[in-house]
């Protein structure tokens, strides 16, 4: 009994410990009355999720390390969906969201049910090698076999989409596909989107989330025009912002940027709000990425996605935390509620069958968000920034 009651306020303290630290480093907020926070709690729709497994056996996983090679490639995960009556039933947008390198799709379930309760049926999983998880550690390169993962994960809810006794049953529209995600989910995303041979020709729209992006050249994003995002945190030492978001919109002509001024790389993975407390998250990032990356990076590899000829630019260098990691980086939350407000107007403004929801939805993008937020700036395609104070430059 004694030990029981040791344990009940050992809990206490902790929660309270917890409780007194979600007051002190809170998040700013949106300014009351803002179409940002307006758009920040809005909800159509109660959302419910389902924990999925599945097994991809036309494909093989490789041995990694001492973990010999597998015959399948198994992905697991989560799939967040609005709850409907049985009457009220429609077809809804699919969105795939793909996790970061030494990370999990936990990193993106915050925008899993805020998208869901927009309208969106929004599904990710662990990748088999680049997962935090990875038996033999995250191993980088496997990244080239995602695209092809994504692609399956969406055949394979389609197909539950079409039969009768599934809850996706008719719930998912094939014609509306969209893709996203973080760090090297990012570049997953871009490939899905891009490349000539891993794309999937079903994807609308994309959108990037700190990815990289420098190795890629003008020739990469020319053959195909899809509406494609990069949202970039101004503070990244992983993927620099200058070397990899900046330069974006002079490559691809779909490109919008968003920046978030003070934004952290590993801020946008949504466990890292429990770390809101330190001055910037990319500490703990560097330290796992580079820990889990050590001698993987030290031979060429990009020949694995392809050459010049495509866009693959093969003298580009990786460039991880050599530079010092910025302090009083923004707070973790606030940086994820800026991001789920930009996934949520991106994707009604590319993916929804509501033309008034679009319109809205791209003006709130073009001309209200950076206005209402200080920290935000967005360059349109046209290459139109949209300052703080409402102008342009």
């Amino acid at each position: 009994m004694r030990a029981l009651k040791i344990g009940f306020y050992v809990l206490l303290v902790v929660a309270l410990l917890l409780a007194g630290m979600a007051l002190v480093y809170a998040p700013q907020g949106f300014p009351e009355g803002s179409e940002t926070g307006q758009r920040a709690a809005l909800r159509y729709y109660s959302v419910h999720n389902e924990s999925i497994t599945l097994q991809d056996d036309t494909r093989g996983t490789q041995a990694n390390k001492d973990v010999p090679a597998k015959s399948g490639r198994e992905l697991a995960g989560l799939v967040f969906f609005p709850d409907f009556e049985s009457a009220q039933k429609q077809q809804l947008p699919l969105v795939i969201y793909s996790h970061g390198f030494s990370s999990s799709h936990k990193g993106g379930e915050y925008l899993g049910r805020y998208l869901a309760g927009l309208g969106f049926v929004v599904a990710m999983v662990d990748f088999p090698l680049t997962n935090m998880y990875a038996q033999g550690g995250p191993f980088v390169k496997d990244v080239v076999n995602q695209p092809a993962d994504v692609s399956f994960l969406i055949d394979t809810l389609l197909e539950r989409s079409g039969r009768q006794d599934d809850v996706l049953s008719g719930l998912i529209d094939p014609e509306r596909i969209g893709v996203m995600g973080v760090s090297l989910g990012g570049f997953t995303s871009t490939l899905l989107a891009y490349h000539p041979t891993m794309r999937d020709p079903r994807i609308d729209a994309a959108i990037s989330i700190a990815g990289p992006s420098s190795l890629f050249t003008e020739r990469f994003f020319v053959s195909r025009s899809v509406p494609f995002m990069m949202i970039g945190g101004t503070y990244d030492v992983l993927v620099p912002y200058e070397t990899n978001a900046a330069p974006i919109q002079a490559k691809s002509p779909d490109a919008w940027l968003l920046s978030i001024e003070g934004g952290a790389h590993t801020a946008f993975s949504g466990p890292t709000a429990a770390f809101r407390f330190l001055d910037n998250v990319d500490v703990i990032g560097c330290w796992a990425v580079l820990r889990n990356t050590e001698g993987d990076l030290d031979e060429p590899w990009y020949d694995l996605l392809g050459d010049e000829s495509i866009g693959i630019d093969q003298q580009d260098r990786p460039v991880l935390c050599e530079d010092p990691v910025p302090e009083n980086a923004m707070n973790v939350v606030q940086q994820q509620w800026i991001t789920q407000v930009a996934v949520g107007a991106f994707f009604e403004m590319t993916l929804s069958s509501d033309a008034q929801k679009q319109s809205v939805a791209r003006d709130f993008l073009a001309n209200t968000f950076a206005s209402e937020i200080a920290e935000v700036q967005v360059r349109t395609p046209a290459a139109q920034t949209i300052s703080a104070l409402g102008g342009t430059e």
